[in-house]
């Protein structure tokens, strides 16, 4: 079964109007997604930069927190001596 020239004209003409039609929507989609994107990749620097932060307060923390314990152990000591005398 072979289709004529005025079938494959039918044919052509309605999947041009397919493409029209879907063009502008595809390229809006796109760019949508484009910024979408820009977005994620924002917020990824954001998220990088606050786990950074965290780390570093985190550490912070760590060293206050052994500071503490070694002023308790020399309070300890200060105390010994004290009933001692």
């Amino acid at each position: 079964m072979e289709m004529s020239s005025q079938e494959w004209g039918i044919v052509i003409g309605m999947v041009a109007s397919a493409i029209l039609a879907l063009g502008p929507w595809m390229f809006m989609v796109h760019a949508k997604l484009a910024v979408i994107a820009a977005q994620l990749a924002e917020l990824d620097e954001k998220v990088e930069k606050a786990a950074e932060a965290n780390q570093q307060l985190w550490s912070r923390y760590a060293q206050h927190e052994t500071r503490l314990e070694t002023h308790d152990v020399q309070f300890a000591h200060v105390a010994e001596r004290l009933q001692e005398i």
